[in-house]
């Protein structure tokens, strides 16, 4: 250890004793980052005589610059991208709500197709029934060696998903007496017959889906899959207030926005599903910081800002109840949203009303619209209730 110590010692001696010679701008370790700014061209090779030279082209072709060039100086390297912005690459993941799972595909629906139908005959599984228009997939009746006296069968259904270019695989699994008469059309159930077999199916195919190197091919067949719905969209009618449009089941639905309004500008404060409401507060500043070049350094990145806290403090201190007896009822107003919730209109509210505003959920399975008021319960102008609902849309899951 002694030894070491004194080689340690002497090397760092060395070092400092070598001063400008080792580090500097003259120096062995000096920074090269903008020599390439000064590398010459170099001739093209010859070939000799009498020998067949093959066409050659530049594979990484320098193109011209107008004017002087390049101009020494400092370069200001960009920032990376937030977090928040690859958070949806992953090509593929499973998400869960309740007890329902399916696998999210960062793909079309016809290029997801073909990849499920390698998986499903390389996994030693025969597809009885293939339906694109519909958009399914079932398994030919199979026997697991732990379980001989049943016999098991599986559907994949496969849906657009609710960001554009995404695919959403649902799975359901069957479990029937081994000796039970089969044939003709399967009356499958709500819930798989065991969750379990449900779960190794997701995670086989999961896992074969994240590692296929096939998924730049595509299905014409499957193009039209589920009839190509789209499941959530921003509607704007003329004359009419902006809306987010669903497709989905009410629970599903609450529960993609209330991720949705937990994440980027937005802040929950409040919810209650009985009546359809979330109230929130939205980050003007933060929203900017988020859409333009960050000239703040390297630790302002994803920094609150000042008005993010206090509206933060100052909603944190209201109650849905005060929100809602403060909801304008009078002659002109609009309503409507609110009609069937009690206690409206019969409260004061502060000078300057609330801060933040209303999301309001409404409507059945399937047909679910999604709008925002202000806190007194009224419509927003078109281009504000546009913004604020496509900031919603865009981190729904």
């Amino acid at each position: 250890m002694n030894k070491l110590t004194v080689g340690v010692a002497l090397c760092i001696s060395s070092l400092s004793l070598a001063g400008c010679g080792v580090f500097g701008n003259d120096g062995y370790f000096r920074d090269r980052s903008n020599d390439y700014q000064q590398a010459d061209s170099l001739a093209p090779l010859q070939i000799p005589e009498g020998i067949n030279a093959k066409h050659q082209e530049e594979l990484y072709e320098i193109p011209q610059i107008a004017g002087n060039g390049l101009e020494d100086g400092d370069f200001e390297v960009p920032r990376p991208q937030a977090l928040s912005v690859n958070a949806g690459l992953e090509r593929v993941k499973i998400q869960k709500l309740g007890n329902s799972r399916w696998v999210l595909i960062s793909q079309p629906p016809e290029e997801v197709w073909p990849q499920l139908h390698y998986f499903l005959r390389t996994s030693g599984l025969t597809v009885e029934m293939s339906d694109a228009s519909a958009g399914i997939m079932e398994t030919a009746w199979m026997t697991f060696n732990e379980s001989p006296d049943t016999k098991d069968k599986y559907r994949l259904q496969i849906e657009t998903g609710v960001q554009p270019d995404t695919t959403e695989v649902h799975v359901r699994h069957l479990s029937v007496a081994v000796d039970a008469p089969v044939g003709g059309t399967v009356n499958w159930p709500q819930l798989s017959s065991s969750p379990e077999r449900e779960g190794w199916m997701i995670d086989e195919m999961s896992t074969a889906l994240a590692t296929d190197a096939a998924g730049a091919s595509a299905s014409l067949v499957a193009q039209a899959i589920g009839g190509s719905s789209v499941k959530v969209q921003l509607r704007e009618p003329v004359g009419h207030e902006p809306y987010i449009s669903m497709g989905l089941e009410m629970e599903r639905a609450w529960a993609t926005v209330a991720h949705a309004v937990n994440a980027g500008a937005y802040r929950l404060h409040r919810e209650d599903s009985d009546i359809g409401l979330f109230y929130v507060t939205y980050d003007e500043e933060r929203e900017l910081a988020e859409s333009e070049e960050d000239d703040g350094g390297w630790f302002s990145w994803g920094k609150k800002s000042k008005q993010d806290d206090e509206l933060a403090e100052n909603a944190n201190q209201v109650t849905l109840q005060q929100i809602l007896a403060g909801i304008d009822t009078s002659e002109g107003s609009e309503p409507a949203l609110f009609k069937e919730i009690k206690g409206l209109g019969v409260g004061s509210i502060p000078e300057g009303g609330f801060p933040g505003y209303l999301i309001v959920i409404r409507g059945g399975d399937d047909e679910i619209e999604v709008r925002i008021r202000d806190t007194r319960g009224q419509p927003l102008s078109r281009n504000k209730a546009s913004q604020l609902l496509l900031s919603i849309q865009q981190n729904l899951i």
